[in-house]
């Protein structure tokens, strides 16, 4: 709903509190009132400046009296005056306790803020350093093996060998970022036939369930929310794979922390099933392992069974890090080789 602005310099618009309009009352009437009494009181000092004589008519007993009800009015204005100075006061003090109330919430949120905001920059300050190392550790890993290959030392390479071999570095970092980000065949991929085919309870999901399903076989390019969600801590994945194969590895992919708006519901003890289809009865247990927040998002692990043929994986969490409702899987995928390489 649009509230309609009001006018700053409508005076139609603007109401006094109620205090004012008291204030300016007795003080419009009290000014009035004392310029009475002192007018008075110099009438009756003219006229009654004998006691003996009252004018008009007056004895002494009414002159008095009404002096005294002059007097006492004025008290009663004063009592008046008074107590509207104490109401007054105590609407101010309450307008500046409401005021320093404010004040401290304002400072709360926004420390609150400020302190999120230091916690990001530090996290990705981190990233960074640790990108860098990373590099470094990997460059200098590449001229070691440079030296090795030409058998030369440090200083005996040219310039135009030290581009030529920088270049096929980053040609290759970007050939593995077009392999789905690891160079090796992923046998769990939508695109290339893999499918879901059995799942625990899904969580919030009304409709649509298969095409939920299938966004943990296919890249998430790390969207926030982008992921199946399971109901509660616990739960299962069934895949086809798009042929049987010997299993090498598996990755588990969650979003990464830089962009994560909260990633307790990332999958924690995990295991790995295969068998081959239909025989289920001969599943064997390939790995168990436990997916770490504090390193990469998308983790790697070699599987403990080798050399075992399997076309179906079977995806297994026994606990989260930390949400109680649901479980969020982004990405899994499934490495290894077909079984007829055995013989090349």
């Amino acid at each position: 709903m649009v509230k309609e602005s009001t006018p700053p310099n409508s005076r139609a618009n603007l109401k006094k509190p109620p205090w004012q309009t008291v204030l300016t009352f007795f003080t419009k009437n009290y000014a009035l009132l004392l310029v009475v009494l002192l007018l008075s009181e110099t009438i009756l000092r003219l006229l009654f400046g004998n006691n003996d004589v009252y004018p008009l008519g007056l004895d002494r007993r009414t002159a008095e009296e009404t002096k005294s009800l002059l007097h006492t009015t004025t008290k009663m204005m004063q009592v008046q005056i008074e107590a509207v100075d104490r109401k007054i006061e105590k609407e101010i003090e309450d307008l500046r306790n409401e005021l320093s109330e404010r004040i401290d919430e304002n400072d709360f949120f926004y420390g609150a803020r400020l302190r999120d905001f230091g916690e990001r920059v530090d996290s990705i300050g981190r990233s960074l350093i640790s990108e860098e190392r990373l590099w470094k550790d990997e460059f200098n890993k590449s001229i070691e093996k440079l030296k090795f290959k030409k058998g030369k030392d440090e200083g005996d390479f040219r310039l135009d060998e030290m581009k030529g071999y920088v270049k096929e570095m980053i040609e290759k970092a970007i050939d593995n970022h077009a392999a789905d980000g690891l160079g090796t065949i992923d046998y769990a991929v939508a695109s290339g036939g893999g499918m879901v085919v059995k799942l625990s309870e899904p969580y919030n999901l009304q409709n649509a369930i298969h095409l939920s399903a299938l966004k943990i076989l296919q890249p998430s390019f790390g969207e926030p929310g982008q992921c199946l969600p399971l109901k509660g801590d616990s739960g299962y994945v069934e895949i086809k794979l798009r042929q049987t194969i010997i299993p090498e590895a598996i990755t588990l992919e969650h979003v990464a922390k830089s962009v994560a708006y909260d990633r307790s519901m990332a999958p924690k003890e995990c295991r790995v099933f295969g068998w081959l289809h239909p025989d289920s009865k001969k599943m064997v247990l390939l790995r168990e392992f436990t997916y770490d927040l504090e390193k990469r998002n998308v983790q790697t692990f070699n599987v403990w069974e080798n050399g075992y043929a399997v076309n179906m994986m079977r995806f297994e969490f026994k606990s989260n890090h930390g949400d109680p409702t649901h479980t969020c899987i982004y990405r899994f995928r499934v490495h290894g080789y077909e079984p007829d390489s055995l013989s090349s």
